[in-house]
């Protein structure tokens, strides 16, 4: 993990200092938002601004939650959207947007993972019809 001094060195603006204000709020939650202000040479008002508009009511608790998850997260959309796929969706053709929006998932899921994500087409498709197979009542 970076210091606090090496996240300043990164920032090639000074005029544009978010990201590092950004990045250093995240990497280190300890710093109180006069600190920062100190550290990178601006004023604690301006700190409060940015990451006011980064977090946006959320909790930087709460965010980096959601980044350790992110895969896991993806993967229950994915799932929820293949699950919603029926006949009658196929029929009207509008299916291609939730199973682009599937293909989309594992590819995202995967590279947060760090797995390969080049995927047949036609394993996505099996996938699909055997989430159909299993949702059908007996």
């Amino acid at each position: 993990m970076a210091t606090a001094a090496q996240i300043l060195e990164t920032s090639s603006v000074k005029r544009d200092l978010a990201p590092t204000i950004r990045k250093m709020a995240m990497q280190y939650p300890e710093l109180s938002n006069s600190e920062i202000a100190r550290t990178v040479g601006c004023s604690h008002q301006n700190v409060s601004e940015v990451l006011a508009n980064f977090l946006a009511g959320t909790s930087p608790e709460a965010l980096r939650e959601f980044q350790e998850s992110k895969a896991d997260i993806y993967d229950a959309i994915q799932h929820r959207l293949l699950l919603s796929v029926t006949q009658e969706k196929i029929d009207k053709t509008k299916t291609m947007e939730a199973v682009t929006a599937a293909a989309i998932l594992e590819d995202k899921a995967r590279l947060v993972r760090g797995q390969a994500t080049g995927i047949n087409v036609n394993i996505l498709l099996d996938v699909v019809d055997a989430m159909r197979q299993k949702s059908k009542p007996v």
